[in-house]
């Protein structure tokens, strides 16, 4: 089980390093630097972890922007990627340090000017210095384990000063999980407001982006994608056994244009940890019962945005079934998914992909999965 949680690790920082490097091949790099004040949410009652206090982060890192080299980037409104390094010092009674590596996308709502409105989303990895013990540090329960995916939302303004300079200011979401990998896994959740500074050695004027030479309209509008996941997690009993959850997908899609893309489809899960609890408490009477309560079983709706071979993906579903789904959080549940699309296979529209997903019951994680598919 350690081998296992480890390659979880690493399958997630080689799903950084291939969107990171993909992002970056022929932009213009520039630095910047972000000073955070917030406070850890009381998402959940169970929490014991301390919230309301005032806390400081703050991040340095690069960015590359996108200035219409490749049409995808002119359809999206020329968007900003980079990776910054974070911390947050969630205090003593918030699990000590929280440091993180999060590559990131900037997606601007509007500009007008000198200014422009963005939201930005990113994910990676991140290390917290005191997460739960049972003997150490037993009274703070929102994180289990030092490595966490950390998840970072943000939505605010941009105005440039100069040819180099750019003043940001805005609100930030920053999530602290590590996917039910080891509980406890209640998550942070810390609110912040943001007041940052971004300088790039060479200039970046509006008169730099690139018009697209082809049209976003979509060549084909209809297509399809199949997905396998897997995550490895603790259920229930805080440094117990960590079972294996099988997960599948399919459903259909349509292109609304070359960088959009909505999907209805079929989410299907196996929880050996329900499984082997049911069987071992005699909450089922057979192998049968328990298969069939250990199944879960979904319709979903999702928007994907493609920004060149990334994929970013937001799902709502809802479970369905009679005599399924037990042991539910709540009949609705959400995903986003992160994927990076390789090279389509022997001349067709077949394309694999990698990603990774982060599923949550309302405010809730319940597991980071690897995921690997196909899409024709």
């Amino acid at each position: 089980m350690k081998n296992c949680k480890k390659n979880n690790r690493y399958w997630l920082a080689g799903l950084i390093m291939l969107v990171w490097l993909d992002a970056s091949t022929g932009q213009a790099p520039g630095f910047e630097t972000t000073l955070h004040a917030g406070a850890v949410w009381r998402h959940t009652p169970k929490l014991t972890t301390r919230t309301g206090k005032l806390l400081w982060g703050q991040e340095v890192g690069l960015r590359f922007q996108t200035t219409g080299r490749r049409d995808w980037q002119a359809w999206q409104r020329y968007p900003v990627f980079g990776a910054t390094l974070v911390h947050f010092h969630l205090g003593d009674g918030s699990h000590g340090d929280g440091f993180g590596l999060i590559p990131h996308l900037s997606v601007p709502v509007f500009r007008v000017g000198r200014f422009a409105a963005f939201f930005r989303l990113g994910t990676g990895l991140a290390w917290v210095t005191r997460p739960y013990d049972y003997f150490d540090n037993a009274l703070q329960n929102a994180l289990g384990s030092h490595w966490n995916n950390i998840t970072q939302f943000r939505l605010g303004g941009e105005v440039r000063l100069d040819d180099h300079t750019r003043l940001n200011v805005g609100v930030a979401l920053n999530h602290f999980s590590n996917g039910a990998s080891t509980l406890p896994n209640y998550g942070v959740n810390l609110a912040s407001g943001y007041l940052g500074l971004a300088w790039s050695p060479q200039p970046v004027r509006e008169a730099d982006f690139l018009p697209a030479s082809a049209s976003k309209r979509a060549v084909k509008r209809w297509g399809g994608l199949l997905q396998m996941n897997f995550a490895n997690i603790e259920y229930g009993v805080f440094d117990g056994p960590k079972y294996a959850v099988w997960g599948g997908s399919a459903a259909g899609l349509y292109h609304f244009n070359r960088v959009n893309r909505i999907l209805l489809g079929i989410d299907y899960e196996f929880n050996h940890a329900i499984y082997e609890f049911g069987l071992n408490s005699a909450e089922f009477d057979n192998k049968d019962d328990a298969r069939r309560g250990a199944t879960r079983l979904a319709v979903f709706l999702a928007d994907e945005f493609l920004f060149g071979h990334i994929g970013i993906q937001v799902q709502l579903g809802r479970y369905v079934g009679k005599s399924l789904n037990q042991y539910v959080l709540r009949q609705n549940y959400s995903k986003l998914t992160i994927r990076i699309y390789l090279p389509e296979l022997f001349k067709t529209t077949l394309q694999p992909h990698l990603g990774i997903t982060l599923k949550a019951h309302s405010t809730t994680a319940e597991y980071i999965s690897m995921n690997a598919g196909l899409a024709f």
